[in-house]
């Protein structure tokens, strides 16, 4: 076969063309059989060594959820509640909350912190064949991983897509463990849900949020009065001014009335305008309330207590007077702001989730990766074409070593290389040394 080739090489060359090669179809089939065997090894090599990866690969399994967003991805929960209930001017300053947008959030940091604290992600070994030789030959430190890799790695493995058509949500998490991938995928969601919700994306999770400082603020305030009162009280020993209580009470009640009014007012003001019917409503009750509060204030220096007008009062008896006011209009203003929260989480209640699950995780009970089956057949395919552009090769260098010119230039590219590899042993064993 050798003299077959060697006479196809000298087939088409003429004086003024030199050493011209023209090869045809047939030529590249002879070639082909000949180094049949060097092609049938590189294959063989090629599936081996892809036999042995899927074997040894730590398997990936992927857990998935479907999410629905609210209106179907295209405006938040607050346009549409506002919307249905007249108010739709409301909306002109709340942004809509797309799906896009919530695909971002299942991969933000504050999600993938609360996930890697919910599972201590930090201090977790890898699992695997591979990791485990590796464990065993070189143990890890005892220090947690970096939690900037812990969250690169955790968003690698969280893949969210939302479908143009339908805006459903798909969030997959691949994880080593079958079971806690399906963990991890719904923690993505309630963790996200959690985001959602505490960034309060409807009126009425905006007030409830406010009331929920208010509340907090006004317990301190009222704690703070009751303390000073009783502390007064056995101070002094007074326990009473006959009929000076119940009117503290009535004009506290009524204080406790013109600040609330004030908070509800506030707390519309941060989703509305002033050209808002609320609005206006609003400030018309809280203007009538305090009309009538400072009316009732500049009487209660003249009505009798006990028989003594207040600016003739005792010093004590005026000083326990403010203090059990200032009690009275703290608890007052207690209790109205909780109804206001109340109510807040009763409309918050009716609204329609910020975003519900369409289909939960499972237990993946099929491996995502490897998939043996496609990597040993892309595999071989791989080894079927490097074996025959390796034999193509091995054939062009066996005959061009028997011409002379073509061989000489060969023997000076390896001696290039042999000596730019010389060079570069050389200087590593230089920097090794240093």
């Amino acid at each position: 076969m050798c003299s077959t080739t060697d006479g196809m090489t000298d087939k088409k060359r003429g004086p003024e063309e030199g050493a011209a090669y023209e090869v045809s179809l047939l030529d590249l089939l002879v070639i082909m059989a000949e180094e049949r065997r060097f092609i049938a090894k590189v294959t063989v090599l090629f599936a081996a060594v892809a036999i042995i990866y899927t074997l040894l690969a730590t398997p990936i399994y992927k857990s998935t959820v479907q999410i629905m967003p609210p209106d179907g991805g295209a405006k938040s929960g607050a346009a549409a509640m506002l919307a249905a209930s007249g108010l739709g001017e409301l909306a002109g300053g709340i942004g809509a909350t797309t799906a896009d947008t919530i695909v971002g959030i299942t991969k933000s940091n504050s999600v993938l912190d609360r996930i890697i604290d919910r599972f201590d992600l930090q201090n977790r070994q890898a699992e695997g064949m591979i990791s485990r030789l590796l464990r065993a030959a070189l143990p890890e430190p005892g220090e947690p991983k970096l939690r900037t890799r812990v969250r690169a790695s955790l968003s690698d493995n969280i893949q969210s897509a939302a479908d143009k058509k339908t805006s459903i949500i798909s969030v997959s998490v691949s994880d080593t463990s079958p079971d806690m991938a399906m963990k991890l995928a719904g923690a993505v969601f309630e963790e996200t849900l959690g985001v959602m919700q505490n960034i309060a994306v409807t009126p009425s999770a905006q007030q409830r949020l406010f009331l929920e400082g208010q509340i907090k603020q006004s317990g301190e305030d009222l704690m703070k009065a009751e303390r000073d009162f009783i502390a007064y009280q056995k101070k002094t020993g007074m326990m009473g001014l006959g009929g000076a209580p119940s009117d503290l009470a009535a004009l506290s009640s009524l204080q406790a009335r013109v600040v609330a009014k004030e908070i509800e007012l506030k707390s519309a003001r941060r989703f509305a305008t002033e050209a808002n019917p609320q609005i206006k409503r609003l400030e018309a009750e809280y203007a009538a309330i305090k009309k009538q509060f400072e009316e009732n204030r500049a009487s209660a220096g003249t009505k009798p207590l006990s028989g003594v007008g207040l600016s003739r009062l005792p010093e004590a008896s005026a000083e326990y007077a403010d203090l059990f006011r200032e009690y009275k209009f703290r608890e007052s203003l207690f209790q109205i702001l909780l109804q206001q929260y109340e109510s807040a989480k009763i409309r918050e209640s009716q609204e329609p989730l910020v975003i519900q699950v369409l289909s939960p995780p499972t237990k993946p009970e099929i491996r995502s990766y490897p998939q043996r089956k496609k990597i040993v057949v892309l595999a071989t395919l791989l080894g079927i074409f490097i074996g025959i552009f390796a034999a193509f090769i091995r054939h062009f260098m066996r005959v061009s070593s028997a011409d002379p010119d073509t061989a000489s230039k060969i023997g000076y590219l390896k001696g290039a290389v042999a000596s730019d590899l010389g060079a570069l042993k050389s200087v590593i064993r230089r920097k090794k040394r240093e």
